[in-house]
C-alpha cells in the first residue's frame, strides 16, 4: 500500500488542535477539554481528501511545561510529527491574538524549510475575521478563520491540504483493518513499552508512544496502523486504569477510562497487560471483569518477566522457568477466574522479548473467536455431553435438548433447544461451557451459550428419547 501522506497539526497549548482533528475526521478521536497539557501523544487518523487519503495527525501542545516532567517526551512527539510531516497545519488562536509563542512555532517551521498552512481557531463569525490579517505576520500569509467546534470554514482547511500536498500517490483506498488489538491493563504495567515494541518491530518506529516511568503519561487511546504477513491490523494503546475511587468524574483520568473501555468494546482481541512485579490489584480485577462481560478473547501478557524473575535470584531461590510460569498461571486463575480460560504469554517489552508471539496469539484468539461449525458437528458433541453428565431438576424432571445451532461467531454463540429452559440451571450450563472448550475449536476465547424452547412439536431429543419420557421424569 503507498505511503500515507502525513498532515501533522502544530501549535500552542489549548489552541484547539484536538477539536480541529476531530472536526476534519467527523468523530471524537482526541481528548478535547478546557485546559492545557490534556494530548500528549501523537493521535493520528486516516483522512479522506477528495478521491485520496492522508494521515491526520494531533500533537501535544508546543512550549507546555508538563506537571508530570513530561515536557521533553511531548517535545520530541512533536519534532518527530513536524519531520515526518508533508504539511504542517499551524493552528492559532484568533481571540487570544498573536503571541510570542506562536513566533516561536513559526520561526522554527521557517527554519526547517517545513510547508505550513496558517489556521486561526476560535473564529466564530465574520466579526472575528477582522483579527486575522495581525497573523500575517508570522510569515505563512492570512490564517483560515475556523472554528473548529462549530465546524466553521473546515471545507477551507481539506481545499488548502489539497492544494499544497502531492496525492497523485496517495492512497484511493484505506483496507480495512483484519483485527483490532486493544492492550489494557492498569497504569505503569507497560503498555506504551509493547506498543513501541510492537511499532519498532512491524514498522520501525520505536517512538510512536510516550513511555515514561511517571504513571498516567498516556490519557488518549492512540491507534498505531501495522502491516503484518500482508495485513493491515491496528494496535490500541490505553490509558492505564487506576482505583475507582480515585477517578473524579469528568476529569481527565474519568475520559481516558471510558476511553480504555470503548476500545475494549471495538477490539477483536484484548491483550491484558499484567506487571509480575506487582500483585493482582483491583484495576486488574476490574478491567478483567469488564473484558468478560463483553465477550472479548483476551491474552493474559506477564510483563516486567525479567524483573520478577531477579527478584527470586536476589531471595536465593533456584528460578525454573516452566515450573515458575505454572505457578503464576495458577494465580492469575485464583485472582481473575472470570478470564481463567484465557491463554498467557511471557514478556520484557522493554527489550522486545516475545512481542512477535503476542501478536501471532492474538491472531490464533481472532481465528479461534471466528470459526463456526456445522449443526451436525455440534450436536454430536452435545450428544457426548449428556452421555456423561445428564441435566436434571429437583422435581426429578429432565430437560431435553433437541438440537444445537451456532447463531454467531465473535464470540462464538450457541443456542440449544430444550423443552423447558428452566430445567438447564446456570451449574449445568457451566458445565457444557467447559465441555464445549475441551471438545470444540474454542478452548480460549469466551463463548455465549443461549437456551430456547422449542416451538411445536418437539420430537426426538437428542438423547433419543421424546417429550412425553421427560415429563414422565
Amino acid at each position: 500500500m503507498p505511503q500515507l501522506p502525513m498532515i501533522a497539526i502544530v501549535g500552542r497549548p489549548n489552541v484547539g488542535k484536538s477539536c480541529l482533528l476531530n472536526g476534519l475526521a467527523g468523530r471524537r478521536i482526541s481528548i478535547v477539554q478546557d485546559s492545557p497539557g490534556v494530548t500528549r501523544d501523537r493521535v493520528s487518523t486516516p483522512l479522506q481528501i477528495g478521491q485520496h487519503y492522508v494521515e491526520l495527525v494531533d500533537t501535544g501542545g508546543f512550549g507546555f511545561v508538563d506537571a508530570d516532567q513530561l515536557t521533553d517526551h511531548i517535545r520530541h512527539q512533536i519534532d518527530l510529527a513536524m519531520a515526518q510531516a508533508d504539511l504542517v497545519l499551524l493552528v492559532v488562536d484568533c481571540q487570544s491574538g498573536l503571541t510570542t509563542g506562536d513566533a516561536e512555532i513559526a520561526a522554527l517551521l521557517r527554519k526547517r524549510g517545513i510547508k505550513t498552512v496558517l489556521v486561526a481557531n476560535k473564529a466564530d463569525g465574520p466579526k472575528s475575521d477582522v483579527a486575522l490579517g495581525d497573523f500575517a505576520r508570522l510569515g505563512f500569509g492570512t490564517p483560515i478563520g475556523v472554528s473548529a467546534l462549530h465546524l466553521r470554514n473546515l471545507d477551507q482547511v481539506i481545499d488548502a491540504i489539497a492544494k499544497n500536498v502531492d496525492l497523485s500517490q496517495a492512497p484511493r483506498e484505506m483496507p480495512q483493518p483484519a483485527m483490532l488489538v486493544a492492550i489494557v491493563g492498569k497504569r505503569n504495567a507497560g503498555k506504551s513499552t509493547l506498543v513501541n515494541a510492537i511499532a519498532a518491530l512491524y514498522e520501525g518506529d520505536a517512538d510512536r508512544v510516550i513511555v515514561a516511568e511517571t504513571p498516567g503519561t498516556t490519557r488518549d487511546s492512540i491507534d498505531v496502523r501495522l502491516e503484518k504477513e500482508g495485513k493491515t491490523l491496528i494496535v490500541i494503546d490505553t490509558a492505564g486504569v487506576r482505583k475507582k475511587r480515585q477517578m473524579v468524574a469528568r476529569d481527565i483520568e474519568f475520559y481516558s477510562f471510558h476511553r480504555a473501555q470503548r476500545s475494549i468494546r471495538r477490539a477483536d482481541v484484548v491483550l491484558m497487560l499484567i506487571d509480575a512485579a506487582t500483585p493482582i490489584s483491583e484495576p486488574d480485577k476490574k478491567l478483567g471483569r469488564y473484558i468478560a462481560e463483553q465477550f472479548k478473547p483476551v491474552l493474559l501478557v506477564v510483563n516486567k518477566w525479567d524483573v520478577a524473575r531477579e527478584k527470586i535470584e536476589r531471595d536465593g531461590k533456584p528460578v525454573d522457568d516452566v515450573h515458575l510460569m505454572e505457578e503464576f498461571r495458577q494465580y492469575l486463575d485464583a485472582e481473575l477466574p472470570f478470564v481463567d480460560y484465557a491463554p498467557i504469554a511471557f514478556i520484557t517489552a522493554k527489550e522486545g522479548k516475545n512481542v512477535q508471539v503476542v501478536l501471532d496469539k492474538a491472531q490464533h484468539l481472532f481465528a479461534q473467536s471466528n470459526t463456526r461449525l456445522t449443526t451436525g458437528q455440534l450436536n454430536r458433541v452435545v450428544r457426548q455431553i449428556l452421555e456423561e453428565k445428564h441435566p436434571s431438576t429437583p422435581s426429578g424432571r429432565l430437560a431435553r435438548i433437541y438440537y444445537a445451532t451456532q447463531t454467531d461467531v465473535a464470540p462464538p454463540t450457541i443456542v440449544l433447544f430444550v423443552n423447558h429452559p428452566k430445567y438447564l440451571n446456570d451449574s449445568y450450563q457451566r458445565f457444557m461451557i467447559n465441555r464445549f472448550r475441551e471438545l470444540l475449536p474454542y478452548p480460549e476465547v469466551p463463548m455465549r451459550l443461549l437456551v430456547r424452547g422449542r416451538q411445536g412439536r418437539p420430537g426426538k431429543s437428542l438423547d433419543g428419547t421424546d417429550e412425553q419420557q421427560s415429563d414422565l421424569g
